[in-house]
């Protein structure tokens, strides 16, 4: 199969097949080591070192956060600038994403790890797992750039409707952290015994393979988008371009990130099982998740650039597959959670009370889920044709609006019960408005057409 698609001709569907593929396999090997991190330090103790990694994975979102949300306003941009013929805006685009990766590298490194104990405090760790939170979370702030490089940059290549290259460097960096973890967390050979310490170095040294796919990939002069750093022109416009689509979805990954933290200091009560429980469930909803986020991926350079030559249909053809896609994907997962949830939790660690408080939170999540497919689809059409803040006020009527008050009001009438129940609850109302809204949406583009080309370029 052919790693790179014509964005303007073929069969919509051949063509999210081959723009998606790559990232819903890529995306869902990069589940996997995380599934992986967790499955090894979840053999140390009877789960602290889970819930330690639970406490620091929403200092890890806010970074995917920046990186994934600057990633689809880059290829929000360059995907219409290309579907525009405007090539020399498209590589000014790019040449902008390389000098926020630098940017964000440093600032990450210099304020995390300066203030690196009140962030833990901030979100939620105890004192039976500061040390092992502190462990982590300083090697993962202090490689940070890496990160932001191996995710920008491949944003950038798939503008282009080269999916190819994203992917092999996923799996290349996935590969390499998911060799290295057992031999790093446990001092396998002539490895030092590093314990969750070694869980981040092995994903540091993963991203430093992953990012080098994408290097080698501009350095050859491979890519339409090859940074030219000689006829580099900074222009703050293309940032607020950049950030009008990308700034919204970077919010609402935000969010996921206070409302881990809310999770955190809400479980807190009920001790370190209760945290390990809900890591785990994360853990495992990232492996339904990713490939749903990777036909997203696909998707939004396809209805970017068919939005840009204004070509309705397509679009449409292209939205339709990808929700269908969606829907399939989420409900394979709503069964596993609700069919075998005792086993799931198991993989990672026997504990017994562990083990309930994982089957509890995992049927209780997960009712809705197949239909949170189709809505994420939805949403991410908007921030496809630059219109981000509308996906982000979607997302934050689930998240904030419903979800924030849920967490907080349905435990104390249902006890941690009621901290799961919140989920369903939320996503039952924000997947109406969403469709709703979707809908309103594209009967207007049918009956009003496209705005020109200077207000398309004025809304970017």
């Amino acid at each position: 199969m052919r790693l790179k698609g014509n964005l303007a001709e073929g069969s919509i569907g051949k063509l999210l097949i081959t723009m998606s593929l790559p990232a819903i396999i890529g995306m869902t090997i990069q589940a996997l080591y995380n599934i992986v991190d967790t499955f090894w330090v979840g053999k140390i103790g009877a789960g602290q070192a889970i819930a330690a990694l639970t406490i620091c994975f929403p200092v890890q979102m806010v970074m995917i956060a920046i990186s994934s949300g600057t990633g689809i306003g880059l290829t929000s941009i360059i995907s219409r600038r290309l579907g525009e013929k405007n090539l020399k805006n498209a590589v000014n685009s790019a040449e902008h994403g390389l000098l926020i990766v630098l940017v964000y590298g440093i600032i990450t490194a210099a304020l995390g790890l300066t203030y690196i104990e009140q962030i833990l405090k901030f979100f939620g760790v105890t004192p039976d797992l500061f040390q092992m939170s502190l462990d982590y979370i300083s090697v993962i702030l202090a490689g940070s750039i890496l990160m932001y490089f191996a995710m920008i940059s491949g944003s950038i290549i798939q503008a282009e409707g080269n999916a190819g290259i994203p992917m092999k460097s996923m799996i290349t960096g996935a590969l390499t952290n998911m060799l290295l973890d057992p031999f790093l967390i446990f001092g396998i050979g002539p490895f030092p015994e590093l314990g969750v310490q070694g869980a981040a170095i092995a994903t540091i040294i993963g991203q430093v393979a992953g990012a080098s796919i994408n290097l080698n990939y501009f350095l050859k002069g491979k890519s339409l988008l090859t940074p030219k750093l000689r006829s580099f022109k900074f222009d703050p416009q293309i940032l607020g371009q950049i950030y009008k689509v990308g700034f919204p979805s970077m919010i609402m990954q935000l969010v996921n990130s206070i409302i881990i933290l809310v999770l955190n200091h809400s479980l807190a009560p009920y001790g370190y099982r209760a945290i390990g429980a809900m890591g785990i469930y994360f853990r495992v909803q990232s492996l339904i998740f990713m490939p749903v986020m990777g036909l997203n991926q696909g998707l939004i350079p396809i209805v970017g650039f068919n939005y840009g030559a204004k070509n309705l249909s397509r679009m449409k053809s292209a939205i339709k597959k990808a929700a269908l896609g969606a829907f399939i994907i989420m409900s394979i997962g709503f069964l596993a959670f609700q069919l075998f949830p005792g086993h799931l939790v198991a993989v990672f660690n026997r504990d017994p009370e562990l083990i309930n408080m994982g089957i509890i939170a995992m049927r209780n999540i997960t009712w809705l889920l197949p239909f949170v497919g189709p809505s994420i689809i939805m949403s991410s059409t908007f921030q496809a044709v630059g219109k981000g803040f509308t996906a982000m006020w979607l997302s934050l009527l689930r998240q904030v609006v419903l979800l924030l008050p849920a967490l907080l009001i349905l435990p104390k009438f249902l006890g941690i019960r009621g901290i799961w129940l919140a989920f369903p609850l939320s996503d039952l109302i924000a997947i109406s408005i969403t469709t709703l809204v979707f809908i309103s949406y594209i009967r207007h583009l049918e009956k009003h057409g496209f705005p020109d080309t200077g207000s398309l370029r004025s809304q970017s």
